[in-house]
């Protein structure tokens, strides 16, 4: 065999290793292109989802929080309604009617709740009563109820004032395993112009 003939088939022979290796780059070019895009892809999903795991994170403890909110809302108004137990006919709502607090407050909960330390209520009707006793029941005291003011004089109204509402609370000593607040309820005994006593609902107040 001549040397042309061997340099042509060598010449042949490396056209064709380079077009092979062209063609292996190629696809291996294309390859690393689309891995590429598929990782660039896949990051983007991530980020998604990390997004909305982080937003379904936010609402579970917003849910937690109101469920909790909830919770102890229920749990008040049922202890509103144990505290209210022996007033037997009269509503939440009825209390309006018979009390007048003045004190800064609100109505939460089926309580009132007073917002200073000041508090003053004053009974409503019994114009004609001789004598009004302001009576308080801590809830978690097992020491029974508290006189905390008798009214023998009518002509401003039958009303218990007092500085420090914190003084009516701490008139009971509370229960060495007790787990409430410091709630209260306060009721009157009304002795009417005949004699008779009548006693008036109990209104829950609680004095954060």
């Amino acid at each position: 065999m001549n040397k042309k003939l061997i340099s042509r088939m060598l010449i042949l022979a490396l056209l064709i290793i380079s077009g092979c290796s062209n063609a292996e780059l190629d696809t291996t070019h294309a390859e690393n292109e689309q891995l590429s895009n598929e990782n660039s892809q896949l990051k983007e999903l991530i980020a998604k989802k990390d997004v909305e795991i982080s937003s379904l994170k936010e609402l579970y403890s917003t849910k937690i929080s109101e469920l909790s909110v909830a919770t102890k809302s229920l749990e008040m108004v049922r202890w509103s309604a144990m505290a209210r137990l022996d007033d037997y006919n009269q509503s939440f709502y009825a209390l309006e009617e018979i009390y007048k607090i003045h004190s800064n407050h609100e109505v939460k909960d089926d309580w009132y709740v007073i917002n200073d330390d000041y508090f003053e209520i004053e009974l409503l009707s019994y114009e004609n009563a001789k004598k009004v006793d302001f009576y308080s029941l801590r809830m978690e005291s097992d020491e029974g109820i508290n006189l905390v003011y008798s009214d023998t004089d009518p002509s401003d109204g039958w009303v218990y004032t007092n500085e420090e509402i914190g003084k009516i609370i701490n008139k009971h000593k509370i229960k060495a395993d007790s787990t409430f607040e410091p709630y209260f309820v306060l009721f009157t005994e009304v002795t009417l112009g005949d004699g008779s006593v009548v006693r008036t609902s109990k209104l829950p107040i609680y004095n954060p």
